[in-house]
């Protein structure tokens, strides 16, 4: 079992608090799920920040999410390695807690995934003190009250174009031969540090690229431009995984900063949350 590692520190520590946090992101956000079964996404991608500063960002996926899903898939989440512990690519088989309960692992799908892979151990290490899959799990437990969650999460510390194809196609190939329904997570922040006129201009580059599924084109804007997108690995994944499953676009749910909650504009961290349509 793994234990949280940010409670109190990204997210509220107590029950109460953390379903009350929650709550208000959406209400500040898209409103309350609406719970619906229209499967007409594949994959999206959520910030992993403090939420009294992204919450309300990642909300607007997590409602649209709903949406599509009234029972849950087996979630994959991939997130960005922030500690430099564990192997390049690593897959936790453990449970894991938070305030609102147990999050159980799909381990008959972590399997498979690892069996399709070339460039993923199955290990713990690079997931003991990592929040940016963590910090996903209250919003999952939230819509999917009363449901059991699954979900497999993948660290990366290596986010090249190679390892993000790598865990899409074992994803894919994973679900498909074990005919499970499952949906594609990415754990990412956008600009860091920068002015928040300076970080949305920055950020549409990859926005763009972001928008039409373009892959290469995503992995070309954030070496030369330097861009500093924490998760652009998972969000590869995410882009490659949603073109096997026939997505030809994203949709861009919401665009923000850290300065629309703190008023300071000239250091903010940016946010988005995006999906992608069948």
């Amino acid at each position: 079992m793994r234990h949280p590692a940010v409670a109190g520190a990204f997210y509220p520590s107590q029950k109460a608090e953390l379903e009350s946090q929650v709550g208000k992101a959406f209400e500040k956000a898209a409103g309350r799920p609406k719970p619906s079964d229209r499967h007409d996404i594949a994959a999206a991608v959520c910030p992993h920040a403090g939420y009294q500063y992204s919450g309300w960002v990642a909300a607007f996926s997590f409602a649209r999410i709903a949406a599509a899903y009234s029972k849950p898939p087996t979630f994959v989440i991939a997130g960005p390695n922030h500690t430099g512990y564990g192997s390049l690519v690593s897959l936790s088989s453990e449970d894991w807690e938070t305030p609102l309960g147990v999050v159980k692992n799909d381990k008959e799908l972590g399997k498979a995934i690892v069996k399709n892979a070339k460039l993923i151990d199955m290990e713990e290490a690079a997931h003991e003190y990592e929040h940016s899959i963590e910090v996903q799990l209250p919003f999952l437990q939230s819509i999917y009250a009363g449901s059991e969650v699954r979900f497999v999460p993948i660290c990366m510390a290596m986010q090249d174009l190679e390892a993000a194809k790598d865990i899409a196609e074992a994803a894919f190939k994973a679900a498909a031969g074990l005919k499970r329904e499952i949906f594609f997570i990415a754990s990412s922040d956008f600009t860091h540090f920068d002015n928040a006129e300076s970080a949305k201009k920055r950020d549409a580059y990859a926005l763009d690229a972001l928008k039409r599924l373009d892959e290469g084109k995503f992995f070309e804007q954030i070496r030369v431009r330097n861009l500093t997108i924490c998760g652009y690995g998972p969000i590869l994944a995410a882009m490659h995984y949603a073109r096997l499953k026939g997505c030809r676009r994203a949709e861009i749910l919401k665009y923000a900063s850290s300065g629309d909650i703190t008023g300071d504009f000239g250091n903010v961290v940016a946010y988005c949350s995006a999906v992608f349509p069948y």
